[in-house]
């Protein structure tokens, strides 16, 4: 897959918060209910599911959550993502992430907007030298030709995909006769990351599929 268009085959507040709580612990205390310690090195918290300003990591555990809860939130905001961030050691590589029981609701979040989808597949793409996943690619797929040109409309509206373009393409494949087309966009920018939608579009197949690459503008 390329960062560039393919030629086209003819044929998308605080103080006041702890107060309260100090009074509460006083208040229970009084009545004779024994408050347990937290433990700041609890594990307790570790299954509950990515909530909507949760991190996702790509370790055992991260991977385990976001199969459960099938959401998947990653920061992309500084073009690259940390492997620590990530829970990964510095010289391995990523793992893909693949739901085999429903979607999953994947959020990238850009310097300037958010990429998201609903996918089975995610994969993250870095080396054993690198410290950072540099790639994050996903897999959509609509069941219908209709379905598939408004997903392709709905990427240039949210991520900038040249309209004219998705246009013409779609116009091209509409008037083929064998109605098939291997085609990648030139990526689409306004979230402040570089959105590149990889077409493989068969009319006669069941489904249509995207192959969708979010990476760095440089």
């Amino acid at each position: 897959m390329t960062d560039h268009p393919l030629t086209r085959r003819a044929r998308l507040r605080r103080p006041i918060a702890s107060i309260a709580v100090a009074v509460a612990i006083v208040s229970l205390t009084a009545c004779g209910i024994r408050i347990p310690p937290i433990d700041p090195t609890s594990d307790s918290d570790k299954g509950n599911p990515v909530t909507g300003t949760e991190l996702s990591t790509l370790d055992a555990d991260g991977i385990a959550r976001i199969l459960d809860s099938k959401k998947a939130r990653f920061d992309m905001s500084a073009g690259t993502i940390d492997k620590s961030v990530l829970g990964l050691p510095a010289d391995e590589y990523a793992p893909d992430v693949q739901s085999r029981d429903g979607l999953i609701s994947v959020e990238i979040m850009g310097p300037e907007g958010t990429v998201e989808a609903e996918t089975d597949r995610i994969r993250f793409f870095t080396t054993d030298a690198q410290p950072d996943v540099d790639r994050i690619t996903y897999f959509l797929v609509a069941n219908s030709t209709d379905a598939f040109f408004a997903l392709l409309r709905d990427a240039s509206d949210s991520y900038g995909l040249d309209r004219a373009a998705v246009e013409d393409w779609i116009d091209s494949v509409a008037t083929d006769a064998d109605g098939v087309s291997d085609f990648s966009f030139a990526p689409g920018t306004k979230v402040g990351l570089n959105v590149n939608y990889d077409v493989r579009y068969d009319e006669s197949a069941a489904v249509q599929v995207a192959i969708v690459d979010v990476y760095p503008l440089n």
